[in-house]
């Protein structure tokens, strides 16, 4: 794996994380600990996980392309796919 590409997928990979952390404490206003057991109870927790991962990927993914770095943006489509199959996990089993 080339190191920009692998750069574009941690960035992939981190960046939904910290939306979802940020989304949880300053807009639920909730502990994360609190907020994934809630999300657990209601079912909703790979809705919240796939709504982070894409707004922040996308926005990150068309950003790189703009900038024509297109070797990021391929690294960053990669870790979306990875949370694609996280959240099917999570859905279905």
């Amino acid at each position: 794996m080339n190191k920009i590409v692998a750069k574009g997928f941690s960035i992939g990979v981190i960046a939904p994380i910290i939306t979802l952390v940020v989304y949880i404490s300053f807009v639920l206003e909730l502990d994360v600990d609190t907020a994934i057991y809630k999300f657990e109870r209601t079912n909703t927790l790979s809705h919240h996980i796939s709504l982070s991962v894409f707004l922040t990927n996308i926005i990150l993914f068309f950003m790189h392309l703009r900038t024509n770095k297109q070797h990021v943006a391929k690294g960053i489509l990669g870790a979306t796919f990875i949370y694609a199959f996280i959240v099917l996990y999570i859905r279905f089993f």
